[in-house]
């Protein structure tokens, strides 16, 4: 364990135990076991400020003893990983460790004419294609999702349908790729992806109420 982080650590307590460990993702993870917590920070974390890895410490803490985090230590978190150094840097360590994602092609729908579609109707065509694959799962709930990491939108398969309208998987290839306009804001202490202005966007899909109602329905069967 490099000496920074076994002396900022340290002043947690003298059962912490902690490494920095390289995982595929911007996480850290805490657990108990004998009376001894055990940390592992993320490895773009190496040369972080001791006051950031302090923080980051105590919020483990928190988190692992289900108390309050301290406003102080996740602004000073946030606004690290927020910062621009941060990113690039994260970016290049992480994306030679992600896995290559499998590209699962529909049966009855196209996600790249949907992505045409939508392309052009509402980004007036300038919007750079990223990845797109059906989700291994035909999840309900999670109807699709963007990694910002990869630029990659997974769409449930649980869209690719005769029986779900096109309309209904244009919506959610729209929806991440506002995910993908508007990347994610710092407020306060907080990171904000359903921003104002993506809402706002949003709103400006055709019928977006029978959308969300069209969702809802998705969700129950």
């Amino acid at each position: 364990m490099p000496s920074n982080l076994n002396k900022v650590f340290r002043v947690l307590g003298h059962n912490v135990r902690a490494e920095f460990y390289p995982y595929a993702a911007v996480k850290h993870t805490v657990r108990k076991r004998d009376g001894i917590i055990y940390m592992r920070i993320s490895d773009t974390f190496a040369d972080a400020p001791e006051k950031v890895l302090l923080s980051l410490g105590k919020i483990l803490l928190a988190k692992l003893n289900k108390g309050r985090i301290n406003q102080k230590d996740r602004l000073i978190y946030n606004q690290y990983i927020n910062s621009e150094f941060f990113q690039e840097k994260a970016l290049k360590m992480i994306s030679k460790r992600k896995r290559k994602v499998k590209i699962i092609k529909g049966y009855y729908r196209d996600l790249d004419q949907s992505f045409e579609r939508v392309n052009k109707e509402y980004f007036n065509g300038c919007m750079e294609k990223p990845v797109l694959t059906w989700s291994p799962q035909r999840a309900k709930r999670t109807l699709g999702r963007y990694d910002p990491e990869r630029d990659i939108v997974f769409i449930s398969r649980v869209l690719d349908s005769r029986k779900v309208p096109e309309e209904l998987l244009d919506f959610i290839m729209y929806h991440e790729l506002l995910h993908k306009k508007h990347g994610v804001k710092l407020k306060g202490n907080r990171r904000r992806v359903h921003t104002p202005e993506f809402k706002k966007d949003e709103k400006k899909f055709r019928n977006y109420q029978k959308m969300k109602e069209l969702m809802g329905k998705v969700a129950r069967t």
